[in-house]
């Protein structure tokens, strides 16, 4: 006959359940109240639609098929809704088209095809889909039903569903390429190739491939960008690589640099941000993060050596690593973290679930507690997450 779970566990149990609750329940009526009618329906560098980000993505990709259409022949122009609706400027002012945004062409290619569907539709058919493919994923690494759905019903997949953001498919993509790149190693690598949409969510994945010595990943990895990369090629040009390298690959380090009065981090995650919340200057807190990621990128050297280690709690520590090596991230990055703590929290015993639990709350919760306390504190609860794994590796 099994015991009963302890008193200490059900009330640590109920109240993560309540947090996750409200979160839930203000994510929803946030959502109703942006998509209500009446709101002004302008995008500005200060006023986002109510699909957010994902309006900024959608639009790209609406330029990138007009400039297409008039660089053979054609005329194509925005139309008299988007003309009045979208007054960010998205291109650059000079003679050469170039998207004023700080992601690499193949994100160029997202964005295409969310443009192929009016904006609102669009917004919601991409929601559904990211989390149907990150579904599959997950379930083709390996993982249960039960872990999927808690992980991208995570509050870090609520957030990334309010901003608009892709945080549920890159984040099945880097979880499912962690589980895959020993047993499935050139599924592996076309999966670690495919976050070339959003490099920094791969961060750590070169090292990892190196360490195992997974030359079958690593080639499927390469062929994997290179075919991206060609794919960009017609409709963006060598330009847009050109612009990539040149300006838009030091845009976030120009971003997150900016007066927090003038912009504060409240979502982010990386130890750079939290520095920077605590009152470091711009130069203390690069130092700072470059520390931590130094010693996260030893760590997951370290314990990428470890044949035995369980591929699940390997994953886990991993992307806890990920938070501390990072130099730019966010709330929305969190859904593979999620994941992991959700994995975590499936597979230990009794008395170490609050402390899973916590943490795979604490992936959306912590903008709240940096809304309460001016602090960003994410990168405590991934150190906590390095912890209570690293006994387990």
């Amino acid at each position: 006959m099994s015991e009963r779970p302890r008193p200490v566990l059900i009330v640590a149990l109920a109240l993560i359940s309540c947090l996750y609750l409200l979160d839930l329940v203000s994510t929803v009526a946030l959502m109703i109240n942006m998509h209500a009618a009446g709101r002004p329906l302008v995008m500005t560098a200060t006023q986002e639609l109510p699909q957010s980000d994902f309006a900024m993505f959608w639009y790209s990709g609406k330029l990138l098929v007009m400039n297409f259409i008039n660089a053979h022949g054609g005329h194509a122009a925005p139309d008299a809704w988007e003309a009045k609706t979208f007054r960010l400027s998205m291109v650059t002012p000079t003679r050469a088209f170039h998207l004023n945004w700080m992601y690499p062409p193949p994100m160029g290619l997202l964005a295409i095809v969310y443009s192929s569907l009016p904006l609102a539709l669009s917004f919601w058919v991409f929601r559904a889909v990211f989390l149907l493919a990150s579904a599959v994923l997950l379930r083709w690494a390996g993982l249960s039903w039960g872990v999927v759905a808690m992980g991208l019903a995570s509050p870090a997949e609520l957030h990334d569903m309010l901003g608009g953001q892709n945080g549920a498919l890159t984040g099945g993509i880097v979880v499912a390429a962690l589980l895959l790149v020993d047993r499935k190693p050139a599924r592996g690598g076309v999966l670690a190739g495919l976050l070339c949409i959003k490099p920094q969510m791969g961060l750590m994945l070169p090292l990892i491939l190196f360490r195992r010595q997974r030359l079958a990943a690593l080639g499927a990895c390469a062929a994997c960008v290179a075919v991206l990369a060609l794919l960009t090629l017609p409709i963006e040009g060598w330009q847009a690589w050109s612009w990539f390298f040149a300006t838009a690959v030091h845009a976030p380090v120009q971003f997150v640099s900016v007066p927090l009065t003038q912009s504060f981090p409240a979502a982010g995650i990386t130890v750079y941000f939290m520095a920077r919340s605590l009152h470091a200057g711009s130069a203390v807190a690069w130092l700072l993060q470059g520390v931590s990621s130094a010693i996260a990128a030893g760590l997951i050297w370290r314990q990428w050596r470890l044949q035995a280690a369980e591929p699940e709690r390997r994953m886990a520590i991993t992307l806890c690593l990920w938070i501390l090596l990072t130099p730019y991230g966010y709330l929305y990055d969190l859904v593979g973290y999620s994941v992991g703590m959700a994995a975590m929290f499936a597979k230990v015993g009794e008395r170490d679930k609050p402390v899973f639990g916590a943490l795979w709350l604490l992936g959306g919760y912590t903008l709240t507690v940096t809304n309460l306390t001016g602090f960003v504190l994410m990168p405590l609860a991934a150190v906590a997450g390095v912890f209570a794994l690293w006994r387990r590796i």
